[in-house]
This record gives C-alpha cells, sequence and structure tokens, in this order.
C-alpha cells in the first residue's frame, strides 16, 4: 500500500510581508473609501390612543433626537401589538407629500412624493397566526415625478408668506402603522393607526475645498488673480467732477458651492481714478457698523416660490408667488490701497437656523443667491449711483472632505449646471431692510 510523502512544514518569512498603516503614507494615496455601518438602534416610541399597537422607529444615533434619515437612509423600526385577536392585516406605510397652498389664490396642491406599504402579516395568507411583535425597513426613494417631470427627493421643508396673496409650503414625510380587522382598508374602518412624522435630510458636500485667499499687488485691481477665484464686473457710476466710473470686481470661490456652517470669503476690489475712488469713500463699511445701517452691503437670500396651477387662470399669466428672508450677512474689511484702487475682503456667515439647501420640486423652488448692493442715500443726484449685483449659489450641509464620502457631491456651481434651468418663476430679489 502506497502513500503519498506530505512536504515538510517551512515557517512563513514575515520579513516578507509588507507593513501596514491605517492612514496612507506620503507615497500612498486612498483609492476608495467605506464607511462602517452602525445598526441604529430604537430611540422614539408612539402608542395608539387605545395603547394597542407600538411603533418603535430608529434612526442613526447622531439624528436620534430628530429622527432624520439621508439618502437612501433606511427607515427601520418595529411594531409591537398587545392584543391580536381578531386581527386580519398588519402593515406599515411610508409616505410622503408636497403640500402648496395660495391664501386668496384658490389654489391647492398635493404631490405624493413616495408612498410604500410594507405588508407584515395577513390572515388566510400566512399560515403563522399573527405574531406580537415584527420588524420592518425600507429605503426612501432618491426622485419623485409629476406630470411636469422628475426631481430630486427634497429634504423636510415649511414656508409661508402672510398677507393677501401669501402661501403655505410643506413638504412633510410619516410613517403610519396599520393594525386592521379587515383584509383591505378603507377609510381606517375597523383599523388602529398610529402615524410618526421624521425628517428628511439629505447630505451634501462642496466637490471642492475653499481656495486659498488672493494676495495683494501694488497695481489694479490690487489682487492678484487665480483660477480657483471667479470675479463679478460691474460698474458704478461716479458723478464728481473729473471723475470716471469706477470698475467693481467680486471675487468668490470659483465652485460657488459652500458648506453652510463655515465662512463664506470674498474679495472686492474697486479701479478707477483717484477722484472716482474719493467719492465712494464715504459710502464703505465703517468698523462695528450696523449692517443693516451700511451703504454697502453682501448678503445671502433665499427666495421661496410655489407656483400652484389653477384652470380657472388664463394660459401663459404667471401665477407664482415668491418670499424673500436674509440668510447670511458679510463683514468687511480694508485690504489694500492704492492710487487707482482700493480692495477689501470679508466673509458671509449663515444664520444657524438655515438647516438645508435650495432645491427643485415641482411647484416648490428654494433658490439661494449672494446678493451684493451699494446703496447710497441719493442715488440720483448724489456723488455716486446704486449697484446691484445677484450670483446664484449652492449651500450644503456638510464641509468639503478629501475622499467625498458621507454625502452627496455637488460637482458644480448653479451658474455651470441645469440647477437653475428649470421651468419656474424668474429670480427676483426684494431685498428686506
Amino acid at each position: 500500500m502506497s502513500s503519498v510523502s506530505l512536504p515538510s512544514y517551512a515557517p512563513p518569512d514575515l520579513g516578507r510581508i509588507p507593513s501596514y498603516t491605517a492612514e496612507p503614507q506620503s507615497h500612498e494615496r486612498r483609492i476608495a473609501h467605506a464607511l462602517a455601518y452602525r445598526r441604529p438602534s430604537a430611540d422614539f416610541v408612539k402608542q395608539s390612543k387605545l395603547g394597542g399597537v407600538s411603533l418603535h422607529l430608529s434612526a442613526p444615533p447622531a439624528e436620534a433626537a430628530s429622527r432624520s434619515y439621508g439618502t437612501r437612509g433606511p427607515v427601520e423600526g418595529t411594531l409591537e401589538l398587545s392584543k391580536i385577536e381578531g386581527l386580519a392585516y398588519v402593515a406599515v406605510k411610508i409616505e410622503g407629500f408636497l403640500k402648496l397652498k395660495e391664501v386668496a389664490g384658490g389654489g391647492t396642491t398635493s404631490t405624493v412624493l413616495c408612498n410604500e406599504t410594507i405588508t407584515l402579516w395577513r390572515k388566510g395568507i400566512d399560515p403563522s397566526p399573527c405574531p406580537t411583535q415584527f420588524s420592518f425597513s425600507a429605503v426612501l426613494p432618491t426622485e419623485f415625478s409629476d406630470e411636469k417631470g422628475s426631481y430630486s427627493l427634497p429634504p423636510t421643508y415649511e414656508a409661508h408668506l402672510s398677507g393677501l396673496p401669501g402661501f403655505q409650503a410643506n413638504v412633510e414625510y410619516a410613517v403610519t402603522a396599520i393594525a386592521s380587522k379587515n383584509k383591505t382598508v378603507v377609510l381606517s374602518i375597523g383599523a388602529t393607526t398610529v402615524t410618526s412624522p421624521f425628517t428628511y435630510y439629505p447630505r451634501t458636500r462642496p466637490a471642492q475645498a475653499v481656495p486659498p485667499p488672493l494676495l495683494p499687488m501694488s497695481y489694479a485691481p490690487g489682487l492678484q488673480e487665480t483660477p480657483l477665484w471667479r470675479a463679478h464686473d460691474s460698474s458704478l457710476v461716479s458723478r464728481v467732477a473729473g471723475s470716471r466710473g469706477i470698475s467693481c470686481n467680486l471675487f468668490l470661490a470659483k465652485s460657488h458651492v459652500f458648506h453652510m456652517r463655515q465662512p463664506i470669503p470674498f474679495h472686492l476690489s474697486f479701479s478707477g481714478s483717484a477722484m472716482s475712488l474719493a467719492s465712494l469713500l464715504p459710502f464703505l463699511p465703517t468698523q462695528g457698523q450696523s449692517p443693516t445701517k451700511s451703504c454697502m452691503r453682501l448678503q445671502v437670500l433665499r427666495q421661496t416660490s410655489i407656483d400652484v396651477n389653477n384652470d380657472y387662470i388664463l394660459s401663459g399669466s404667471k401665477t407664482e408667488i415668491w418670499r424673500v428672508v436674509n440668510i447670511g450677512e458679510g463683514t468687511f474689511r480694508r485690504t489694500n490701497d492704492g492710487g487707482d484702487y482700493l480692495a477689501l475682503a470679508g466673509e458671509i456667515r449663515i444664520n444657524p437656523d438655515v438647516s438645508v439647501g435650495g432645491f427643485k420640486a415641482g411647484g416648490l423652488w428654494v433658490k439661494d443667491c449672494i446678493v451684493f448692493t451699494i446703496t447710497p442715500p441719493d442715488a440720483l443726484k448724489g456723488p455716486i449711483g446704486d449697484l446691484r449685483q445677484v450670483i446664484p449659489i449652492r449651500l450644503t450641509t456638510d464641509p468639503y472632505a478629501a475622499d467625498g464620502s458621507g454625502a452627496y457631491v455637488l460637482q458644480a456651481s448653479p451658474a455651470d449646471s441645469q440647477v437653475f434651468d428649470f421651468e419656474a418663476p424668474t429670480l427676483q430679489y426684494h431685498a428686506p431692510g
């Protein structure tokens, strides 16, 4: 009887095993990065009026207090039943609605953003008796459609304009647990339901980091321009004898996409004759001056507009109503002066109550713009005229990250993309006082 001889054992050469580090070394780079998934835990419980049905919702630990879910973030939880006698149908429904109403205009619309029913148990179809506890999970869609087109699923949002005309706009999401004694639920007859609203909070981040500040120069425009910054040109009338017009350049990061929790940097340059610039000096902001009392302001304004289709309004008539609020204010400082130029720099801080960026969803459109204004007391006869410049931007929920992980990355600025090319109301701004 023959036997096969096995090779002798040789210990591995540990000197040939490459060393490993959690972070890339100087000669390495990260190709991809996967975030570890942390299983959410139940953090919110809501019961029906009679206590027969309990809905337990889970959320990521960071969003536990607000029951928030991100893009395709699974809505998960458990359903508990204290009374199962006579039940024929148990389900969970996840719904989202966009509701628009014109006050005194007669127009109202309600658009379904998502509507998914998860059947958990049916009498006569499922062989086992009705359990007292169910687990469920549903992935929110990324888009919805109406008769005009397809749109990204909008975040939870609420806005209203008081007065006549006025409007109310709501984007709402909710989970409803259903325990019914009938196999078909019509008008909730014979059914016990419990509903819990939740927040849909899609996360976004810029594709590029904020560029380094522009360096000063000793000649007009007083700033050394780089490809990472974009200059927005305008002109200002100067009526001082012997002077000519003033050229104005507002420099913003080229992407025009900014994290809402980080200051938005800017540079400002004025070029002209010495007489022209002298006529401008009294209208520049001073340190400690309230922005509302300054002749020069740099603001971020948000316009929320709705358009409710009304069959009684003639085709081609404009039916949109809009509301504009100031969500950010800029501060200025002098940085560089010369014989034919003067330069300023500063930053804009977004109000802390702003939590979502702009979006388009059906008849609701939320737009953000940087608005630069110079409003002298007498713009018609005074030493200088007025100026107004509107520049579309996008705000993100998260800061720039080199690996782009954890959020949808906004690659392009509104000026270079189709973000502002919808069939929607013309961009109009009426600055608040």
